[in-house]
C-alpha cells in the first residue's frame, strides 16, 4: 500500500494536478480570510471554511477523474490487478495520496487561528471545528470521485459525473425541503445524499459526533464499494462460465446495510452525549438554570410548532431545532409536536385569537398556554441607512422556559411601576422589560396620589429616579407598604434640587443618598472616563449570578449611598452589592455660572467610598413577611446599549432581586445569548500584507514548484 501511496503521489504532482489543486484551494481559502478574518475582524474561521466548500465541488472531480479511469483506458491496471496486493490497499492508497495533497491546504488553514492570536481573542474551538468539517467533506468528495472513477474508462466522464454527484448532494437540502413542503412524503429518503447538511453543527461550533460518524461511513463506503467495482473485473471469467459478479452485489448490499444500520445507531444517541458544543457563548447549550427547572417539572407539556422540521430549517430556525430537542431529552414531561400549518391551517386557533406564523411556538399546560412569536426568539439591530434587520442574539431559551414557567404557575406576581414624579419610564429600558416579562411578572403603572396607597395584590414595586420630590403622602404609602414586608426595586439619580422626603425611604433602612454624580478615581476601575464606574462587587443577592458568570456591572453617571455608622434597627440588613473604591468623590454641583464645573476633584466634593447597588432586608411588623429592597444609584446601568456592554449583567442584578422576592427557587430569566464577540483589531497594513501573502505568494510559490517539476521530468 505505501509503495501505492508513493507512486501515486509523485505522479499527482510530476503532471502539475497535485500543486494547482493545492495552489486554488488556498488561493480561495486566503481571499476569504482576508475578507472575514483580517479586513472584517471575525475571531473565527467558521464563515471562512462554509463559503470555500464550492470550491471542492470544482477542484475534487479534476484532481479523482484520473486516479482509476485513465488507468483502465490504458489497460495498465492488469499490472495492479495482477499484483500480489490486495484490491483493498490498492484503492486505500490511491486515497490517501489524493487526501495528503488535500490536506495542504488543510494544514495551512490550521496556521490561520494561530496567526489571529496577534491581533485579538480567537475563538479557537470553532474555527477547528469548521476546519475538520472542511477535512470530511473533502474526504468524503475524494472518496466518491475515487468511485466513480472506478466505474469509467473516460477521464472526461468520470469528472463531469462527479461533480453532477457531488453538486446535487451539496444542493440536496433544498431539494429534500421541495419535495417534502407538503409534509412528509418518500422523498426524505433522499436526505441521507446530504452532505451539507450534515456539516452544519461543524460549521456551527458543535462537535457533533452523528456528522463525523456519518462522514466517515461515507468515505468508507465509497472505498468498499470502489474495491467491489474492482473485484467484479478482476474475478469476471467470462460471460459463459461461473462469474464471481452475484457475490459482489450480495457484498455491496451487506455493505450498505452495515453503512446505514451503523447511522442509524448513531442517530439514536441522545444529543447531549453527541454533541459538544465549543461556542464562545454555549449557543446551543440549556443552562443550568433551565435544566434545574425542567428538572423539576411535574406535569406535561406540549410545544406545538407552526411548521414542520423542513420548514423550520427553510426559515433559517436551526438553533430553535436544536434548543427544542434539547428541552425534550432533558425532561420526559416535555414533548415537542412539529404542526404543518398547510394540513392543519386552523390548530392553533383554541390557544388563541391573533394570527400566528409559520416558526411560532405555542406552550400548552392542560388549559393554559402561551405563544412564543418566532421574533421573539431573535434579537436583530436595523441598519436604518439600508433598512435591513440582523440577528444580534438567540433568545429561545430564555422564551421558552419563561413560556414553560408561565403556563406552570397558578399565581402571576405583578409588579407596581409607580409614576407621578417624573420618573423614568420602563419602555425606556428594552432589555430590562423583556427580562421582566420573562420573568412572567405582570406590570402595570402606579399613581400613588390617585390610589391612595400601593394596593394589596402588588408582589413588588419599582421606583425608576424620580425626578421631583414625593409629597409626605407618597413617601408615607411607600414606607407602610415596606414595612409590612413589601418589596421594592428603587433607583436614584442626580437631581438639581434636594428630594428629602423621597431620600427619607432609604434613610429609614440605613442607605443615606449623596445627592450628586460620583467620579471614580481609580483608574482600574473606569471605563475610558472616570464617569463610567466600574465597581468591586460584594456578597450579594444582587450579584451571586453575574460573580458566578465572572461578570463585570458597568455604572455610567451614579449618584451614591453612604451606610449609616449605627444601624438603624438591628433587624436591618444592607448587603452593599457594588462598591467604588476610597478613590472615588461626589460632585453635588455640575454647573457654576452656566458653566460645568471641573470633574477635578476639589475640596468641595463628597469623598467616598459610596455603595452604588445594596440589597436591604428587614422582618416585617407582626408579620412573616420580610422586607426586600434592591436599590442602585442609578437607572442609567439598564440602558441596553450599556447593558449589552456588560453581557447583560447589569439587569441580571433586577432578575436576581426579582427571583428572591417573589419566592423563585429556579431561576427561569434566561438572558439571551448574543452573537457578537470582540472582533480582532488588524491594522489595514497588515491586514493587506496577510492577504497578499495567502492569497498570492504561497500559492504562486506551490504552483511554481509543481511546473519546475513537471518541466524537469518533460525533458528527462
Amino acid at each position: 500500500m505505501l509503495a501505492i501511496f508513493k507512486k501515486e503521489l509523485r505522479t499527482y504532482f510530476y503532471s502539475v494536478t497535485g500543486a494547482l489543486f493545492a495552489a486554488v484551494n488556498l488561493l480561495v481559502i486566503g481571499l476569504y480570510f482576508m475578507a472575514s478574518c483580517l479586513m472584517n475582524m471575525q475571531p473565527s474561521l467558521a464563515a471562512v471554511m462554509q463559503n470555500v466548500l464550492f470550491i471542492l465541488l470544482i477542484m475534487v472531480p479534476i484532481l479523482t477523474m484520473r486516479i482509476l479511469a485513465e488507468e483502465k483506458r490504458q489497460k495498465t491496471d492488469q499490472l495492479l490487478l495482477t499484483a500480489p496486493i490486495s484490491v483493498g490497499k490498492i484503492v486505500v492508497g490511491k486515497f490517501l495520496a489524493i487526501l495528503a495533497i488535500f490536506g495542504v491546504p488543510v494544514l495551512v488553514s490550521c496556521i490561520f487561528p494561530l496567526i489571529m492570536t496577534m491581533f485579538g481573542k480567537v475563538r479557537y474551538a470553532e474555527s477547528y471545528s469548521a476546519i475538520l468539517g472542511y477535512f470530511l467533506f473533502g474526504a468524503s468528495c475524494i472518496a466518491v470521485g475515487v468511485f466513480i472513477s472506478a466505474i469509467t474508462e473516460s477521464q472526461v466522464i468520470a469528472a463531469v459525473l462527479s461533480f453532477i454527484v457531488l453538486f446535487l448532494t451539496f444542493l440536496m437540502s433544498g431539494i429534500v425541503g421541495i419535495l417534502t413542503q407538503s409534509g412528509d412524503n418518500p422523498a426524505s429518503l433522499l436526505k441521507v445524499f446530504d452532505f451539507s447538511s450534515r456539516l452544519e453543527n461543524l460549521m456551527a461550533g458543535i462537535i457533533d459526533v452523528k456528522e463525523i460518524v456519518y462522514f466517515i461511513t461515507v468515505i468508507v463506503l465509497m472505498l468498499f464499494l470502489t474495491c467491489q467495482a474492482i473485484q467484479k473485473r478482476r474475478y469476471s471469467v467470462s460471460k459463459n462460465t461461473i462469474s464471481l459478479s452475484v457475490y459482489s452485489n450480495v457484498t455491496v448490499v451487506i455493505g450498505i446495510a452495515i453503512a446505514v444500520v451503523l447511522n442509524l445507531m448513531v442517530d439514536q444517541i441522545p444529543t447531549r452525549f453527541a454533541e459538544i458544543d465549543v461556542t464562545a457563548n454555549q449557543m446551543y447549550t440549556l443552562t443550568d438554570d433551565s435544566r434545574k427547572f425542567l428538572s423539576s417539572l411535574d406535569t406535561d407539556i406540549q410545544i406545538l410548532v407552526v411548521g414542520t422540521r423542513e420548514m423550520m430549517e427553510s426559515y433559517d430556525y436551526k438553533e430553535v431545532e436544536k434548543t427544542l430537542d434539547q428541552y425534550a431529552e432533558i425532561s420526559d414531561h416535555v414533548t415537542v409536536i412539529y404542526k404543518d400549518p398547510t394540513l392543519d391551517p386552523t390548530f392553533y386557533q383554541k390557544y388563541t385569537t391573533d394570527q400566528v406564523s409559520v416558526g411560532s411556538l405555542i406552550v400548552v399546560n392542560g388549559d393554559r398556554s402561551k405563544v412564543v412569536s418566532p421574533y421573539d426568539l431573535y434579537e436583530t439591530s436595523v441598519d436604518y441607512q439600508t433598512y435591513s434587520s440582523t440577528k444580534t442574539g438567540y433568545d429561545g431559551e430564555g422564551q421558552i422556559t419563561s413560556a414553560i414557567s408561565y403556563v406552570t404557575t397558578d399565581n402571576i406576581p405583578k409588579l407596581y411601576i409607580i409614576t407621578g414624579h417624573n420618573e423614568d419610564s420602563l419602555t425606556n429600558f428594552t432589555d430590562l422589560g423583556n427580562a421582566v416579562k420573562k420573568q412572567n411578572v405582570e406590570t402595570e403603572e402606579l399613581n400613588l396620589m390617585t390610589s391612595g396607597g400601593v394596593p394589596e395584590d402588588a408582589d413588588a414595586v419599582m421606583i425608576l429616579s424620580p425626578k421631583s420630590d414625593y409629597s409626605e403622602d407618597d413617601t408615607t404609602y411607600v414606607l407602610d407598604y415596606l414595612k409590612k414586608g413589601g418589596k421594592a426595586i428603587i433607583t436614584s439619580g442626580y437631581t438639581e434640587s434636594d428630594t428629602p422626603n423621597f431620600d427619607s425611604i432609604l434613610a429609614y433602612y440605613g442607605l443615606n443618598h449623596v445627592n450628586g454624580v460620583v467620579l471614580e478615581g481609580d483608574q482600574q476601575h473606569m471605563y475610558q472616563t472616570p464617569l463610567y464606574i466600574i465597581p468591586d462587587a460584594g456578597s450579594s443577592t444582587l450579584t451571586t449570578a453575574t460573580q458566578s458568570a465572572k461578570l463585570l456591572n458597568l455604572l455610567p453617571q451614579t449618584s451614591g449611598y453612604t451606610v449609616s455608622d449605627n444601624a438603624v434597627r438591628d433587624t436591618v440588613t444592607v448587603e452593599q452589592a457594588l462598591n467604588t473604591t476610597d478613590r472615588a468623590y461626589a460632585k453635588t454641583t455640575l454647573a457654576e455660572n452656566g458653566e460645568s464645573v471641573s470633574a477635578e476633584e476639589d475640596p468641595s466634593d463628597v469623598s467616598g467610598p459610596f455603595v452604588v447597588a445594596a440589597y436591604v432586608t428587614e422582618g416585617a411588623d407582626g408579620s412573616d413577611d420580610e422586607t426586600k429592597i434592591a436599590v442602585f444609584g442609578t437607572d442609567n446601568l439598564f440602558a441596553d446599549q450599556i447593558d449589552a456592554m456588560v453581557a447583560g449583567a447589569n439587569v441580571q442584578m433586577v432578575t436576581s432581586a426579582l427571583n428572591d422576592m417573589i419566592d423563585q427557587e429556579i431561576n427561569t430569566t434566561i438572558p439571551a445569548k448574543s452573537y457578537d464577540t470582540a472582533k480582532l483589531t488588524v491594522p489595514y497594513g497588515t491586514a493587506l500584507l496577510l492577504g497578499f501573502v495567502f492569497i498570492l505568494v504561497i500559492p504562486v510559490l506551490i504552483l511554481a514548484s509543481g511546473i519546475v517539476v513537471w518541466f524537469r521530468r518533460r525533458r528527462k
